[in-house]
């Protein structure tokens, strides 16, 4: 899926939705009228075929589909005039493409992988059909291309030249590039950048500029702009071999993706953490935009206030998130192998002012809630293997664990005060009941759903689901305050507390074939009436309780949505997927 935002008012997003796998390359057209990506191979097709896709950015739609390439599209470019669009795959083939008819005007499969292209200036032959310049490489290898009309076959074709390097030798991989007039500017996944005449096919001068990759080049009028896998962005002014640097600035991590505006007056950067720069051209001065998990987010948690939610994911991120522009208040990061992988969070930023994560390592820690600080107020030891789950309560915190228990500690002093084994496998959801604070509910991998009374010091009850795990529980408001459960069967079951078997049911079917759907987490609304569940096919399930009817199916991740909350107020909700993303939803009562 390609967002398109208003870089002034992130609230603007519009969605471009035509992959069914993650995007690796896009590229605008120089008018701004088409757009380009690629993306990885297909998992749903034979051959892991990664299709190239056109889109009419006008009318928001797909214009137009090329096959050919394959596990990976590894770089996309339209010519300067938007006619032809260049794409390479891992599968080493090569494509170059006309827009406007569809056909594939040049293809080979190369030697190694081509993971750079660069179209130089149109050369006006003084008929309708101009030449057109091209740049390749192939992992040392330079190629410069003419893409020229042949009279005789009455189409275009390529003839290609060779760049020479010096006698000595520059072995160098090629990852990135600009033509730049008469000269090809590469950068190396060496940090350099290399300079190439393309009038005489000749290697002129290599330029360090940076560290771990030069991961970005691109060019105004006067100036080139570099980016490295160091975080370092370079301007850079000059010709030929000499070459002056202008300003530079240093990120907080290293660039995966550099764009200059087509005013030139600012640049875009995208930096391994997940975020999104603005970079001043002038002097490089750099303003955060946005920002996003780098893995898949495993929990989301609201306090008492609506304006923020917490979210953490697998990398081990942390996020506290102002919903009102959707920029961070509170960012964590855990680079300590032991704590990569976050698994679930707890937040009251409206009350203690704190948010408690639970991690792989087996820990909770908990965080203090200081708008731009990261500051831990305490760790603890809760389960042998991971914590899975953290809930907590003015009087207590519960947590559920992969080592399948379920233990309960002193809000404050945080000792403990219960342990219950009552599953087989890893707990996968807990709740505090809705009525009594002293009972909780758990499900598990097991296919049980069991009830604890923490006053009585046991377990009440165990239900076992028919068929399927445990994935997600919510409760209801009103009738009997049912627990309700979702599972990877497709059944939303109830539960009261009084009877073993389920009291209700409903079947959440795809409404294209009438399959059962994975469900992935569920959650009621603040008033009750409304239940809403995430599938593992990355759609969100509107249900209306008074009715058990689906009122909505939405969809906005790549990838299966496997946490959601209900903002207090009910008028958002926050869902969480394997693809990283948190999408926010407005909810208009009916």
């Amino acid at each position: 899926m390609i967002i398109v935002e208003d870089v002034n008012d992130p609230h603007k997003q519009e969605f471009l939705r035509g992959h069914d796998a993650e995007i690796t390359a896009l590229d605008v057209a120089q008018n701004g009228k088409l757009v380009a990506s690629g993306q990885i191979g297909s998992p749903s097709k034979k051959g892991a075929v990664a299709p190239v896709v056109i889109w009419d950015f006008d009318n928001r739609q797909r214009y137009i589909e090329f096959a050919g390439l394959a596990h990976s599209v590894l770089c996309v470019r339209f010519s300067p005039d938007g006619r032809f669009v260049m794409a390479t795959g891992a599968n080493q083939m090569i494509f170059i493409w006309d827009v406007s008819t569809g056909e594939a005007v040049y293809s080979r499969r190369t030697e190694s992988p081509c993971f750079l292209g660069a179209w130089g200036p149109i050369q006006d032959t003084g008929g309708r059909y101009p030449s057109y310049t091209l740049c390749t490489t192939y992992d040392s290898q330079v190629l410069v291309h003419q893409l020229a009309f042949d009279i005789r076959s009455m189409c275009y074709s390529l003839s290609s030249d060779v760049v020479q390097f010096p006698s000595s030798g520059l072995q160098r991989k090629h990852i990135s590039g600009v033509v730049r007039g008469d000269f090809l500017l590469t950068g190396t996944s060496a940090g350099d950048v290399c300079v190439f005449s393309l009038k005489h096919k000749v290697f002129r001068t290599a330029l360090p500029v940076c560290n771990n990759g030069t991961m970005g080049i691109v060019a105004t009028a006067d100036v080139v702009y570099v980016a490295g896998g160091d975080g370092r962005v370079k301007a850079l002014r000059g010709s030929d071999t000499h070459w002056d640097v202008l300003a530079e600035n240093v990120l907080e991590s290293g660039v995966s993706a550099l764009t200059v505006s087509s005013d030139g007056a600012e640049l875009v950067c995208g930096t391994k953490n997940g975020k999104l720069f603005r970079l001043l051209s002038s002097d490089l001065t750099a303003t955060l935009q946005s920002i996003s998990h780098t893995g898949e987010v495993s929990d989301v948690a609201f306090g008492t206030s609506s304006d923020t939610c917490c979210s953490v994911s697998h990398a081990g991120e942390v996020f506290v998130i102002d919903l009102s522009d959707y920029m961070p208040i509170m960012m964590v990061t855990t680079k300590a192998s032991a704590r990569s992988a976050v698994t679930v969070a707890a937040a009251r930023p409206g009350e203690a002012g704190e948010v408690i994560v639970g991690y792989e390592d087996g820990f909770m820690r908990s965080w203090k809630l200081q708008r731009g600080l990261q500051h831990m107020l305490w760790e603890m030891h809760a389960h042998r293997g991971g914590v899975n789950v953290v809930r907590e309560s003015p009087n207590y915190i519960v947590t559920g664990g992969q080592d399948c228990a379920v233990r309960f500690w002193h809000r404050t002093t945080r000792e403990l005060l219960a342990t219950f084994h009552s599953h087989a496998k890893p707990v996968t959801d807990l709740i505090v009941d809705n009525q009594s604070p002293h009972i909780v509910h758990s499900g598990s991998e097991d296919r049980l759903v069991v009830t604890y009374d923490l006053k009585q010091n046991k377990a009440l009850i165990q239900h076992s689901t028919p068929s399927s795990n445990v994935t997600g529980l919510t409760q209801r408001k009103d009738r009997e305050h049912e627990v309700i459960s979702c599972s990877t069967d497709g059944k939303l079951l109830f539960w009261d507390v009084d009877y073993a078997d389920p009291v209700g049911c409903m079947d959440a079917l795809n409404p294209h074939g009438g399959t059962p759907l994975r469900l992935r987490c569920c959650a009621i609304s603040p008033s009750g009436r409304y239940v809403a569940v995430g599938t593992d096919d990355a759609r969100l399930l509107l249900y209306d309780l008074m009715t058990c009817q689906c009122i909505q199916e939405l969809d906005a991740h790549s990838g299966g949505v496997v946490n959601l909350r209900w903002s207090p107020d009910q008028k958002q909700i926050v869902t969480g997927g394997r693809d990283g993303c948190l999408a926010v939803w407005n909810f208009f009562e009916p």
